[in-house]
């Protein structure tokens, strides 16, 4: 009997591992989808579901690390805007 208890442990684990791999591949495929997820876990992390939310967060780290990116992503560090200066005057010492 443990083991039957143990055997299905192991196939529910594995089954939950696939499906966040299927969405991971869904959202790194759709950028609107992945943009719009990832809107909802800063909002609300909790309604959201922790497993989806890490769902996105690894597609958007696989679209940034493999240079996938769409019409409104940075593609290259020459394409950031710049950063601005600040407001505070350099100190000079006498």
């Amino acid at each position: 009997m443990r083991c039957v208890l143990a055997l299905g442990v192991v196939l529910l684990a594995a089954c939950s591992k696939q499906q966040a791999d299927n969405l991971t591949d869904a959202l790194a495929a759709d950028p609107v989808r992945l943009k719009a997820l990832r809107a909802q876990c800063a909002a609300d992390r909790q309604a959201t579901g922790e497993d989806a939310c890490r769902a996105a967060a690894e597609a958007d780290r696989r679209r940034f690390f493999s240079g996938q990116s769409g019409p409104d992503e940075y593609q290259t560090l020459a394409d950031l805007p710049p950063i601005p200066h600040s407001f505070d005057e350099p100190e000079v010492t006498p």
